[in-house]
């Protein structure tokens, strides 16, 4: 009880409420990722079918009301299914493998299918990581057939170019007839990779290591995880990492983990208390886990998945914990209910958030999962499905600022992980304003000048680390609009 208190007194508490003029018609079957984009629309990657659908589409997009945008095409298949990550003015998405789209959610010509090269042949996808300059590193398990080279076989981590060709100046990496998937870099640039290897480029590894920039395996870091999956890590900047999913370690069989802090060398962070993530209606069979781990704007993280109880506390897919694992009151006894639905004759429950997305100008948490009906303090929200957008509001006993804000400051793409676009619109002002950047102690990390009643800045915030800023619009010596910014691995 004396920690719950600490924990209340030193964060803020937190309302999340259903915004009802929000309102998407998706049937089914799973949304895993979205993306709020510069125009207020919301592009949608996963398996998506709307009402009257006979087919499942790999990516949508929606308005700004949640209508569906019929603008963009009505079947898609090889633009989705999977992860979205911005870079430069498009992005990429995994549809088993990965596509690149330009700005309006399509195909960018530039970067070809990758199976469309010679050399590889896809067998078992995975995941995938963007590179600043836009090649990429995959993940799963793939048939190469360089033999120039000598990568012939069985490959689990392999570069492409920035044109989705084989990159041939790179040494891909092996672990024989398994699979490699989830895996994230880190600050280092070294990665985190879960696979179900017990082996991996000739050196034994657990289900969940950690290889260095060159894809060899780091022999210094030990997880003694043995079994399960993660679905989401949070790297932080001395060399800790949270990993969500839900896996075993060797030091205690007994206890499934959904949510741990692993130190620098892959040993269990004692400072963090695992909260207990358990189901409670739904089959026990499913198990709960925990499908994402993020900052949230105070510094405390914001974790979703496939749960009832976090503690013994009602949280149904969504919780929000303090830094030591304690969880804080966000989401008691609210979230979203069961998805029932019949796949080949097999009758399957689902009741999972997989993504969100924050919208800093309009306040806003987008959820997307596999769920029908949400429950905030209000009420029960039945057509609430797959995707909903919550109205956010800090139940603070701060003093509040009442000098009222002038103009728009949007912040793109929020949470970040490399480019920032910093967008200001102040009407009728003519001369010149600055855009700054500060951190949690209010020290500026950017600043610059801009000119004009409206414009934007792009901000590099690759090399700052994982948390919270502030984003400053200034006229004039005066601050006329403040934005929060997550950055995050």
């Amino acid at each position: 009880m004396a920690a719950f208190l600490v924990a209340i007194v030193a964060f803020a508490q937190w309302n999340f409420t259903v915004d009802t003029t929000f309102q998407a018609e998706v049937e089914g079957r799973n949304i895993n990722d979205l993306m709020v984009m510069p125009d207020g629309k919301i592009f949608l990657s996963g398996r998506i079918r709307f009402l009257g659908d006979d087919f499942d589409r790999g990516s949508s997009k929606l308005l700004a009301n949640g209508a569906r945008d019929m603008s963009f095409p009505s079947f898609p298949e090889t633009t989705g299914g999977g992860k979205i990550t911005p870079w430069e003015s498009g992005f990429y998405v995994s549809n088993g493998l990965v596509r690149r789209l330009n700005s309006e959610g399509l195909i960018d010509p530039a970067f070809i299918s990758l199976n469309l090269g010679p050399y590889f042949y896809s067998l078992q996808g995975g995941d995938y990581h963007v590179f600043p300059d836009g090649r990429v590193l995959i993940s799963g398990n793939h048939l190469l057939s360089d033999s120039v080279r000598g990568f012939e076989g069985l490959y689990q981590l392999v570069w492409f170019t920035n044109t989705g060709y084989l990159d041939t100046t790179r040494i891909h990496r092996s672990s024989g007839n398994c699979a490699v998937y989830r895996f994230e870099e880190l600050p280092s640039g070294q990665f985190i990779v879960n696979g179900i290897c017990d082996q991996f480029d000739g050196q034994p590894v657990d289900r969940i290591f950690r290889v260095n920039a060159d894809g060899s395996v780091d022999t210094s870091f030990h997880t003694g995880v043995f079994w399960g999956s993660a679905f989401d890590y949070l790297p932080l900047g001395d060399g800790r990492i949270y990993v969500a999913g839900r896996y075993l370690r060797s030091e205690d069989t007994e206890d499934t983990l959904q949510v741990a802090r692993f130190l620098a060398n892959g040993a269990l962070d004692p400072s963090f208390a695992p909260p207990q993530f358990r189901m409670s209606t739904l089959p026990a069979v499913l198990g709960a886990s925990a499908t994402s781990v993020q900052p949230w704007l105070d510094g405390t993280l914001l974790v979703t998945g496939k749960f009832e109880l976090v503690n013994g506390q009602p949280r149904r897919g969504l919780c929000v914990l303090d830094t030591n694992g304690t969880l804080l009151p966000a989401f008691h006894d609210q979230g979203v209910s069961p998805f029932f639905y019949t796949d080949a004759g097999e009758d399957l429950y689902s009741a999972l958030v997989t993504s969100t997305a924050y919208d800093s100008t309009n306040a806003h948490l987008y959820i997307a999962g596999a769920y029908s009906g949400y429950t905030d303090a209000t009420g029960h929200y039945p057509d609430q499905r797959f995707i909903t957008r919550l109205k956010v509001s800090e139940l603070s006993t701060a003093v509040p600022d009442h000098a009222p804000q002038r103009g728009s400051l949007q912040l793109w793409p929020n949470p970040a992980a490399g480019h920032v676009w910093l967008r200001y619109a102040l009407p009728g002002h003519q001369g010149q304003v600055h855009l700054r950047v500060r951190d949690s102690q209010g020290r500026v990390l950017f600043a610059t000048p801009a000119s004009g009643e409206e414009g934007q800045v792009l901000w590099d915030s690759r090399g700052v680390s994982t948390g919270v800023y502030t984003v400053e619009l200034i006229r004039e010596g005066t601050v006329e609009r403040t934005e929060r910014l997550v950055i995050q691995p």
